[in-house]
């Protein structure tokens, strides 16, 4: 009898032994392929600021915060006065008759990626991000709402003058504060900014036009200035357009007109029987016939427009268009 135990135990043990080996070279392989990971997991790195402030917010907390086009932080200020935001360009040529550029209010840019102008504590403050230093306070700034070269800034002082400072790896100071107006005609680049090659200025009563290095370029002028070309400057007073030449001399009519503008070289004129025309100057000669007009605001009755392609003045009065050959 016992030798039939013995035999019963040999049998169970082969039968677990062929079924655990292929068990454990199941395991085996398993393990190989994917190796358990021993070492702790380490956490996800987290931005403080960008947990700060999630959506990028220009002003969070007593904060301003400033970003480059990509959305990058490049740096923070905190507010003297809380609340304080980015500054906004006032316009003040609305006061005036100069022919500007209209557009939307809209935040001050940040400027190469280093300046900041700032509102707070009832003043305009020019901040360096990199150095995070206030380095100018003023009582305003214009830029036409990002319409203009983001170097160069027309600034207000607290005595009400305006001077104009270009930024860079400094703050250059173009001109000081002695003008009671700076401003720049509705007039653009290829670039389609404003073109700051030359500057509208008043002293009191007295206007003038100045180069983007601050050199007087034109005589000064009784009236306004309400645009000019390389050649000949539009001055309003009482309510009627002069040309003026840079010496100032008035040419073309003495008695004046209802209103000028320029089309390039040439001259939009309407004269006082409300006739419109364009003139060449340089050639001392009308290069169209006349077009009447309806009503007094000329600023938008028509629109004039040089086209290269066709060497050509084209003026849309209402839905009807005029070409002229120049």
């Amino acid at each position: 009898m016992e030798p039939k135990r013995n035999t019963g135990v040999l049998v169970l043990i082969v039968i677990l032994l062929i079924i655990m080996a292929p068990l454990s070279i199941l395991s085996v392989y398993f393990k190989f392929i994917n190796p358990i990971d021993t070492k702790p997991k380490e956490e996800p790195k987290t931005d403080p600021v960008v947990d700060k402030n999630p959506d990028n917010s220009k002003y969070l907390d007593g904060k301003l915060y400033f970003y480059n086009d990509k959305k990058e932080l490049l740096g923070e200020y905190t507010c003297q006065k809380d609340p304080c935001s980015y500054a906004v360009s006032v316009i003040d040529d609305e006061k005036y008759s100069i022919d500007y550029l209209e557009n939307e209010a809209s935040d001050i840019n940040v400027i190469l990626n280093r300046y900041a102008f700032i509102n707070d504590n009832d003043s305009i403050l020019l901040y360096d991000l990199t150095t995070k230093e206030v380095l100018s306070t003023y009582k305003a700034v214009k830029n036409y709402h990002n319409m203009i070269s983001p170097e160069i800034m027309l600034v207000q002082n607290n005595e009400n003058k305006w001077g104009i400072i270009k930024l860079g790896d400094t703050v250059e100071t173009i001109k000081d504060f002695e003008y009671d107006f700076i401003g720049l005609t509705n007039s653009l680049t290829e670039n389609n900014l404003i073109d700051t090659s030359h500057f509208v200025v008043s002293v009191g009563n007295l206007w003038g036009i100045i180069d983007n290095v601050g050199d007087l370029m034109s005589n000064y002028l009784a009236g306004e200035i309400t645009s000019y070309n390389d050649i000949l400057i539009s001055l309003k007073n009482d309510n009627l357009y002069y040309l003026y030449d840079y010496n100032g001399k008035r040419v073309v009519d003495e008695n004046g007109f209802n209103y000028i503008s320029f089309t390039d070289k040439y001259i939009n004129i309407v004269d006082k029987n409300n006739n419109l025309y364009v003139y060449d100057y340089v050639n001392d000669k009308k290069i169209s016939s006349n077009i009447k007009l309806d009503g007094d605001n000329y600023k938008e009755s028509f629109k004039s427009t040089f086209n290269q392609e066709t060497n050509a003045i084209d003026i849309l009065v209402g839905e009807k268009t005029y070409n002229f050959n120049i």
